[in-house]
């Protein structure tokens, strides 16, 4: 039995170590970390994160490889209905023309390449 604590003692301490060297992006948000576990099957730490804004529902979770924690991955669930922590602190003056921005990391926000041909104007001649 005490070889059992012992280890969980000791899986606790290697959490402990990789929390300390996760670095996460900054995204402009304030997150609440709520927990954090290793997932054997693919051998990498989960990190759970609910943003700390009341009435907010973003969540994100990161992954990560204690052999190598450059080996970052983020994901993003959910909407911010909000601003983020960086606009609040900009001032309240460009939050109408922001509207657009909150959420950066909203799929839906998010444009890639540069504007849509303008093929699609003609096409309806």
């Amino acid at each position: 039995m005490g070889k059992l604590s012992r280890s969980k003692s000791a899986k606790k301490d290697m959490d402990r170590e990789a929390g300390n060297r996760l670095e996460l992006p900054q995204d402009g948000y304030e997150w609440r970390k709520y927990g954090q576990k290793f997932i054997k099957n693919i051998g990498k730490f989960r990190s759970y994160f609910k943003c700390q804004r009341a009435g907010c529902d973003a969540k994100k979770r990161a992954e990560w490889s204690e052999t190598e924690p450059g080996d970052l991955r983020v994901v993003y669930e959910g909407v911010h209905n909000h601003g983020s922590s960086s606009q609040d602190q900009s001032g309240s003056s460009q939050s109408g023309a922001s509207s657009t921005r909150s959420n950066q990391y909203n799929l839906l926000n998010q444009m890639f390449g540069d504007n849509p041909p303008s093929d699609s104007k003609r096409s309806n001649d």
